[in-house]
């Protein structure tokens, strides 16, 4: 308890000093906001930022139509909701609903108990 209390004790002050050299400290001219702020507003930096821009939405479009094609149910059935005759036919008395299944299995409970 105590030394999570030390911990975040320390992390508070580093990061207020960090905000301090950010924001305060003069490098030059300017503080090191003051430089970034600049670099930021350049054209380039700005034509940067609208690639990075039209990019990340290529991205997210292909993503997004990649997660739609494979969530996508298939445009045919491959056959695994039918059942052949052949295979119904010999589970006719195994297979079926399940209150004639249930109404089998207690016919059979009670002729073995009698």
């Amino acid at each position: 308890m105590i030394r999570r209390s030390i911990r975040l004790v320390w992390t508070g002050a580093v990061l207020a000093f960090l905000a301090y050299v950010l924001f305060f400290v003069q490098l030059g001219e300017r503080s090191a906001f003051g430089h970034l702020m600049r670099v930021i507003n350049t054209d380039e930096a700005q034509e940067l930022g609208r690639e990075v821009s039209a990019a990340t939405e290529r991205i997210a479009k292909r993503i997004g139509d990649q997660v739609h094609d494979a969530t996508e149910p298939p445009a045919v059935d491959a056959g695994a909701s039918e059942v052949p005759e052949a295979v119904a036919d010999s589970l006719g008395g195994i297979v079926g609903h399940s209150y004639v299944r249930e109404d089998r299995l207690e016919a059979a409970r009670e002729e073995q108990t009698q």
